[in-house]
């Protein structure tokens, strides 16, 4: 490869991945960007829901919620400790307004409590 083909390389490639993270920045269906989408899509085990933040600060965290607390909400909701990444955990809490809606078909994005100067967005919907 001579030099010009490999400046050219570099102008196209940066472009290239450029418009790859551009097109990931459009809105969604639901009124919320990719910034605040689930890094992975829940899970259920054992009559456990797993769900994933957003990504932010190159890194995610889980918070679990008992299958129970969205077929019979408490009435004071649901509230707890994510999963710990980078030395820290945010707090979730979710009414029972939203668990509701969550029981009902529909989602509800939660922003964490703020740690380490940051939030992340969990999107709660039914799984199963």
């Amino acid at each position: 490869m001579d030099r010009k083909q490999f400046l050219g390389t570099l102008v196209i490639l940066p472009l290239g991945i450029f418009s790859l993270h551009c097109s990931s920045d459009s809105s969604t269906g639901s009124g919320s960007t990719d910034k605040d989408a689930p890094a992975a899509a829940p899970t259920q085990s054992n009559g456990m829901d797993v769900y994933t933040s957003s990504t932010v600060s190159q890194h995610h965290h889980t918070f679990t919620l008992d299958d129970s607390a969205i077929a019979a909400p408490p009435s004071a909701g649901v509230s707890g400790d994510s999963s710990t990444d980078g030395a820290h955990s945010h707090t979730v809490a979710i009414s029972a307004d939203q668990l509701s809606q969550v029981a009902m078909g529909g989602s509800v994005e939660i922003t964490c409590g703020a740690s380490g100067g940051h939030t992340h967005v969990f999107t709660f919907v039914k799984i199963g």
